[in-house]
């Protein structure tokens, strides 16, 4: 007999084991159809990306500018989680200390340049706006808000939607922030930037901060421990995109880029409940997991099975 059919049923074998180890190493993800923040007072109100990259258009296609409606003038970025709905920071709906109307809002996205004129931009106003009721201004615990816009933002592959997060935030890994604002001088540039950051454990979290916040549910921070990066001052109310879900919220933190002061988000996903009962509107949430460990039981009995029966089927086709 050749050999032949034995090759190829041990080149099959092969693939298949290497196919079923990168579906762990790789992690995946579900989507689910409808059915986070405490800082001292000393943190920066307006966050802006320090040395960023530009971002291009599709890029970041959730991302919006909200501006003052009255002089256009860019104060917060959000996101966009629904066609009528954005998701922002509960501080970007104050001035001067006190709330400020729907109407003086103009929410505009399917752009990476404040300015410029491009087919992909679109601008709506707000109808209504909903903070989270224990939200303290003094504190800024609870920072969120979500916008209700007064008519759904046309959806294209410039602008669209966000999925939410229907998992708890994994510490270390490297997710993004996106805004308008700073390079790394006070000078404020039209441009969309991004920075990739990592998330910290709360254990770092609370020991860098020890002198601003205590770090509760609600609360995460991402930076690097040397500084140089980050988003703040002017950036505020943007999200933290990783693996494609909006993971958290700019909210604030003590200086920009400084080392060892990471920059201070609410997280979505603590809120998730809280945002999906504000509105009827359909919110795609999808569950990811990232764990990269391969372990003895994540190779149960059903796995060599499938494995198994795979490489029989294949092997059985390939003699054939």
């Amino acid at each position: 007999l050749s050999n032949e059919p034995w090759r190829t049923m041990s080149a099959t074998l092969h693939l298949l084991v290497l196919l079923t180890i990168s579906s762990f190493v790789r992690g995946w993800s579900t989507d689910l159809p409808i059915p986070s923040g405490l800082k001292s007072t000393t943190f920066d109100l307006t966050g802006r990306i320090v040395n960023g990259t530009k971002a291009v258009l599709k890029q970041f296609p959730h991302q919006v500018s909200l501006s003052r409606s009255y002089n256009e003038k860019h104060f917060c970025g959000g996101s966009l989680i629904s066609s009528s709905l954005v998701l922002t920071a509960g501080h970007c709906m104050y001035l001067n200390g006190r709330a400020i109307q729907p109407w003086t809002i103009a929410v505009t996205g399917g752009i990476v340049h404040l300015v410029n004129e491009t087919p992909s931009r679109q601008q709506r106003r707000v109808l209504e706006i909903k903070i989270h009721p224990e939200f303290n201004l003094m504190t800024l615990q609870n920072d969120i808000a979500i916008l209700k816009l007064s008519e759904p933002f046309e959806l294209t592959p410039e602008l669209h939607s966000v999925p939410l997060p229907g998992n708890a935030l994994v510490p270390n890994t490297v997710c993004q922030v996106a805004g308008w604002g700073y390079h790394s001088i006070p000078i404020v540039f039209p441009d969309l930037m991004y920075v990739d950051l990592p998330i910290r454990t709360v254990e770092e979290c609370r020991k860098l901060l020890v002198n601003e916040t205590d770090v509760p549910p609600g609360m995460f921070c991402a930076g690097y421990l040397e500084g140089g990066r980050d988003a703040c001052q002017g950036d505020s109310g943007g999200g933290m995109v990783c693996d494609g879900i909006l993971t958290g919220t700019v909210s604030g933190g003590s200086g920009c880029a400084e080392p060892l002061l990471p920059g201070v988000y609410a997280d979505v996903f603590h809120y998730l409940d809280w945002i999906l009962n504000q509105t009827d509107s359909v919110i795609i949430v999808k569950k990811v997991f990232t764990d990269f460990t391969i372990n003895s039981s994540m190779i149960n009995m059903s796995t060599i099975t499938m494995v198994l029966i795979s490489f029989l089927f294949c092997a059985v086709i390939n003699y054939i």
